[in-house]
């Protein structure tokens, strides 16, 4: 799975642009844990993934663009 800062760190490098964050402590009532196993989705639907993160990022910021 992928974090939050996976994502920003992949848009960042697929935008050219400087993303500025800042890493807080948990707010009361944020899951503290929460993953997911793809493997259960090609089990189960016979359906897995096409696109890494970094083709998903770079689709979402095209479509910005011309946006």
């Amino acid at each position: 799975g992928y974090s939050v800062l996976d994502i920003v760190n992949t848009f960042k490098k697929v935008s050219n642009i400087e993303i500025a964050y800042k890493i807080v402590n948990r707010r009361p009532g944020d899951v503290a844990i929460c993953y997911a196993d793809p493997g259960y989705s090609k089990l189960k639907l016979e359906w897995e993934a096409q696109y890494t993160l970094e083709d998903m990022c770079k689709d979402s910021w095209n479509y910005m663009l011309k946006n």
